[in-house]
């Protein structure tokens, strides 16, 4: 995943992302931000809010998984695939908490000839380990040009 995009395909990408995230109504209620691409990785923001948290403050799992699913989705997606999850492996090393500012990035691994096998790992703003996550994908549509 070395290959880095030019400056018309990064552009081309971003608006393809931008307009998946403004078309699926799932986005919508998460607060994601992408702060930078390339080819088989994706850096997102999110903001811990209280909506998405537990009585006593912590980001439910339910959210971090959502979190770590679209980081990995979202990285099999700059190399091209459209692809549904098969399974997600989640490792909670620290709660986050509300007004928390966590940042994700999520990296494609391996490409196979039927699957991806992608990773996610999320840092607070202190850079303290909040999540390491693994996926593997099922692809649905492998990109034209290989």
């Amino acid at each position: 995943m070395n290959e880095r995009f030019t400056p018309e395909e990064k552009k081309e990408l971003q608006e393809t992302l931008a307009r998946i995230y403004k078309s699926t109504p799932y986005f919508q209620t998460l607060p994601c931000r992408v702060i930078d691409f390339d080819r088989g990785e994706v850096r997102i923001d999110f903001p811990v809010e209280e909506r998405f948290c537990t009585a006593d403050g912590t980001a439910s799992a339910g959210l971090m998984t959502a979190f770590c699913d679209t980081l990995m989705g979202f990285s099999s997606r700059t190399c091209g695939y459209r692809i549904t999850t098969l399974e997600i492996n989640m490792n909670y090393v620290r709660h986050a908490r509300v007004g928390e500012l966590l940042h994700g990035m999520g990296t494609v691994v391996n490409i196979g000839e039927d699957t991806l096998l992608t990773e996610a790992v999320i840092h607070d703003d202190e850079g303290r380990l909040v999540v390491k996550s693994r996926a593997s994908f099922y692809i649905l549509e492998k990109p034209e040009k290989q």
